[in-house]
């Protein structure tokens, strides 16, 4: 038996985030860190407790120091995030309200147009229990979509977990773009992060996620978790369906930045360890929903220690 020293290998892109409590054009002061929708699942699963690898791009700019050191404090591996010329991507943030997300994106040089199938390789894939990338990667550049595929094509042959979310971002790409590589993956994942209503329909034409598990059930993902915001989400696997609600547990929601991504990683988090989908999607709405209430960055995603707590409350 082969004995893989990482859980969950993520494929994604690194951003500066910066965020602000008022909206973004009015504000005076933000405060920074690393962000981006595949550095919160890395991040996310790595404080519960997974081992887990990065394969990115950082730009040796005045960020660059800055962006390994944080990455690093969250315990994920960067052996395999490479230094380039240009620049950081950059984007502003701000909640406004509970209800409303404000991005504003600079992509200037970006460095994640350097992550290229080259850094792909067999031993990579085959030292880890699951790989991990979405869409918000994919719409980089067509080297990245040919990463992405690589990774999957080579985990799906060696019977390794291949784990995606669609996350539909229309303002980075066109729903077409979106939807082609979408597809071009969809014959070699086991486990999909769809949300509804909004992002199914565009990308499936179903709004009910009964309607998307089946689908994708037909298409040969076994494990669908569709994401529903407050309400939790809708976890298919073997022939049965669970709902899993979100509790009240009293605290406002203060920021939905990026809590889907949370549910992502703390999901991954739960498989790699054994348990079972629906088993992993309840951390998972408590991890997506520790997050909302937080609402500080990578400071405000859980730790095994934060959701004893919650489970012992």
């Amino acid at each position: 038996m082969h004995l893989r020293e990482c859980d969950i290998l993520v494929v994604g892109e690194v951003f500066v985030e910066f965020r602000s409590q008022r909206e973004i054009a009015a504000t005076d002061c933000f405060e920074k860190d690393v962000g981006g929708a595949d550095v919160v699942v890395a991040a996310t699963a790595s404080r519960l407790g997974a081992a887990v690898s990065l394969i990115s791009a950082i730009a040796h700019d005045p960020f660059h120091g800055f962006l390994r050191e944080r990455l690093q404090a969250q315990g994920i591996n960067v052996d395999h995030v490479i230094t380039c010329n240009g620049y950081n991507g950059i984007y502003f943030t701000s909640p406004r309200d509970a209800d409303a997300r404000e991005y504003l994106y600079h992509r200037p040089g970006n460095a994640a147009e350097n992550i290229s199938p080259s850094l792909i390789y067999d031993d990579l894939i085959e030292d880890c229990k699951m790989v991990f990338a979405s869409s918000e990667l994919q719409s980089v550049s067509k080297a990245a979509r040919h990463t992405i595929f690589k990774a999957f094509h080579h985990a799906h042959r060696n019977d390794i977990m291949v784990a995606y979310d669609p996350n539909l971002r229309l303002q980075r790409w066109s729903l077409d773009d979106a939807k082609e590589s979408l597809w071009s993956v969809l014959p070699l994942i086991d486990v999909i992060f769809p949300s509804t209503p909004e992002e199914s329909k565009a990308l499936f034409g179903f709004e009910r996620p009964l309607d998307v598990i089946g689908f994708l059930w037909d298409r040969g993902v076994s494990i669908v978790a569709v994401k529903q915001g407050p309400r939790g989400c809708l976890v298919g696997y073997d022939g049965k369906i669970e709902e899993i609600p979100v509790e009240d547990t009293g605290e406002p929601v203060k920021d939905l930045t990026l809590v889907g991504s949370a549910f992502d990683g703390a999901f991954l988090c739960s498989i790699s360890r054994g348990e079972d989908p629906f088993t992993a999607a309840r951390l998972a709405v408590k991890a997506s929903q520790h997050k909302a209430t937080k609402g500080r960055g990578l400071q405000s995603l859980p730790t095994k220690e934060d959701l004893i707590s919650i489970a012992a409350a």
